[in-house]
């Protein structure tokens, strides 16, 4: 069954089920802002004055580790005292700028601080996150304390308590790491230390396998047009027509989602963008093409056409790189993926569909056409000698007759047989009356005076 739907209708179905699946999809927070220069010691010497449209977009502000702050990390906990030091230094866990758990320095040092780690204001968790937390925990969280007179920055650790309690005054003590002796209170630049959760996956480099797997489905009206031939001479027309679809984009997310992955959306890289995917693994994309068709056409005509165009869906297997997005276009690489696999729902292949010619724009041949004026003119304005050389051979083509010289022997053989048929029934006729005229003197002849004899 086919099945033909006009743009407007098809654009209109695809966009409903477009938002279908984009509401699931995850936005940005937009109350949290990744930042990846670092805040230097000179900075912090002069006095920050943020723009207040800066504060109001961006309340929540993070700034990601340096390479040199990370290397500075494994040093200090995970190699000098990884074996001292207790499990209860914690840093705290966001995704999409909320709160979503806690984890120990453990982990870091497991994965050799390969996450995204960053700093945060003691302040901004203090207003933000300090309500989630349970007072009754008895935890420590790393941090890193600036002194300006010092010109010195350590990593620290500050206890639970004082972030629940929010103690604001002396009561304060970012205890250091290396000497304990040494404290830094709220008067000195306090961050705390976060992990930033991805929020998608993304792929990338994307090469796909020789196989592939097409299915047919209905076609489509993509738009009309109109061919027109505006010479006299019977030549190829050729035209286009621009038509735009919402492809559609289905990754099969059981063949990409592992056990080292979470089930998060899905960022796809098709045709030098990125495609958004849900957690379904689902997305789309406007596409805009152009379909060409052409015909010989009669001269002095033109023809109305439709392009149709039939859609299909394209398995394809493919293999990619995995990276973690954590928005803001900060991404890493995870891992490699071998053997992914993707359908595109897409128009493949568009045909012309032309339509009758309409009988008032044809010109009509004759053997006897009286050649005009505007017929002896090409396009371009200029006398043509041709035409009156090429005008019989025209016109048999025209009208249809491969043997322009048959038809005036036709009419003579015609005409030769017509004389022979009347010269025959002449000879005849005059036959017939010779043998009626000698019958009438025999019977003449025996009705002569000397049978009547007087007795």
């Amino acid at each position: 069954m086919r099945v033909l739907l006009s743009p407007n209708a098809l654009i209109a179905v695809l966009v409903i089920g477009l938002l279908c699946f984009r509401s699931n999809a995850y936005v940005e927070n937009p109350n949290f802002c990744i930042v990846t220069q670092p805040l230097l010691l000179s900075e912090i010497e002069k006095p920050l004055i943020k723009p207040q449209s800066q504060e109001e977009v961006c309340p929540i502000t993070a700034r990601l580790l340096t390479t040199k702050e990370k290397d500075s990390f494994i040093d200090t906990m995970c190699k000098d005292h990884s074996g001292t030091l207790r499990d209860n230094y914690h840093f705290f866990k966001l995704h999409n700028g909320e709160l979503s758990g806690r984890g120990t320095y453990h982990d870091i040092c497991r994965n050799n601080a390969t996450s995204v780690l960053a700093w945060i204001p003691y302040k901004t968790i203090l207003e933000n996150y300090a309500a989630e937390l349970n007072p009754k925990e008895r935890l420590s969280y790393i941090a890193k304390a600036t002194n300006v007179e010092r010109e010195r920055t350590e990593l620290c650790h500050f206890r639970h308590t004082d972030l629940v309690n929010n103690i604001s005054d002396n009561l304060f003590t970012c205890i250091v790491m290396i000497f304990e002796d040494n404290f830094y209170g709220l008067e000195d630049n306090i961050n705390a230390l976060v992990e930033i959760q991805p929020l998608m996956y993304q792929l990338r480099n994307i090469n796909y396998m020789p196989w592939r797997n097409v299915t047919n489905s209905y076609k489509t009206r993509l738009g009309n047009g109109v061919l027109k031939n505006h010479n006299v001479e019977r030549k190829p027309i050729y035209s286009s027509i621009n038509y735009e679809f919402v492809e559609k984009l289905r990754v099969n997310t059981s063949s990409i989602l592992s056990e080292n992955l979470s089930n998060l959306p899905l960022l796809f890289e098709h045709r030098g963008s990125v495609v958004e995917l849900n957690s379904d693994g689902v997305g789309g994309m406007n596409v805009q093409e152009k379909a060409f068709y052409g015909r010989t056409m009669d001269g002095e005509s033109e023809v109305q056409v439709q392009v149709i165009g039939q859609w299909t869906d394209q398995q394809r297997e493919f293999s990619a790189d995995i990276y973690e997005y954590y928005g803001h276009g900060i991404s890493h690489i995870k891992q490699k993926l071998k053997s992914g696999q993707v359908t595109f729902v897409r128009i493949d292949s568009t045909e012309p569909v032309f339509e009758a010619p309409e009988s008032g724009n044809v010109a009509k041949a004759s053997l006897f056409k009286e050649p005009s004026t505007s017929a002896r003119l090409t396009l371009n304005g200029t006398n043509s000698t041709e035409w009156e050389d090429d005008d019989e051979e025209w016109d048999n083509q025209s009208s249809g007759n491969p043997y322009p010289s048959f038809y005036p022997w036709f009419v003579i053989s015609c005409l030769v047989l017509a004389a022979v048929v009347v010269f025959a029934l002449y000879g005849v006729v005059r036959s017939y009356s010779k043998r009626d005229t000698n019958r009438q003197k025999y019977e003449l002849a025996n009705k002569s005076p000397q049978n009547n004899v007087e007795c």
